[in-house]
């Protein structure tokens, strides 16, 4: 872990006490965040955010489970709509496990044989109408094909979370 990430990280930790990560040396780090009302959940936000998705980031998806079964990695299909049904620690939502859900706080994880990611989402109050949605993504590549795999992943994330965040203004 370079000391870029580790600096980010620790930031991270003094605003919420504690973020998880996938693992304790990561390989991957990326944050976005977006101001919603304070009357709803993590885990709505999530389900918001994941509703709707641009034509693009589908063909992404198609894409990226085409070439991956090529190398043996499961296919994830892309985001489908979810119920307004609150999951069980341990349930899947999409393609994740849910490791940890609170009213401010959803971790959502994936372990694979390649690599390993941790989809953290953590509210904070930031003003008496308004909270702010961290979206806190970290992976640990275990090989080669996790490494590759996380070559264009790493510049197209950051711009799919943001896609996926403009979704949370449309609900306001």
């Amino acid at each position: 872990m370079n000391s870029k990430t580790k600096l980010v990280i620790d930031n991270l930790n003094k605003l919420f006490n504690q973020v998880t990560l996938v693992a304790e040396n990561i390989d991957y780090l990326s944050y976005q965040t977006a101001s919603l009302p304070q009357d709803i959940s993590v885990y709505d936000a999530y389900r918001i955010m994941t509703q709707s998705q641009p034509k693009w980031l589908k063909i992404l998806f198609q894409m990226r489970d085409f070439l991956g079964r090529m190398v043996g990695i499961r296919t994830i299909k892309g985001f489908n709509q979810l119920t307004e049904d609150i999951p069980n620690i341990g349930d899947f939502v999409h393609f994740f496990t849910v490791f940890e859900l609170e009213k401010d706080k959803l971790t959502l994880v994936i372990k694979d044989h390649h690599l390993d990611v941790c989809l953290h989402l953590r509210l904070i109050d930031d003003n008496d109408k308004q909270n702010k949605l961290y979206v806190i993504t970290s992976v640990k590549n275990h090989n080669l094909i996790g490494k590759l795999y996380m070559v264009p992943v790493s510049v197209l994330h950051p711009f799919i979370v943001n896609r996926l965040l403009r979704n949370l203004n449309a609900k306001k």
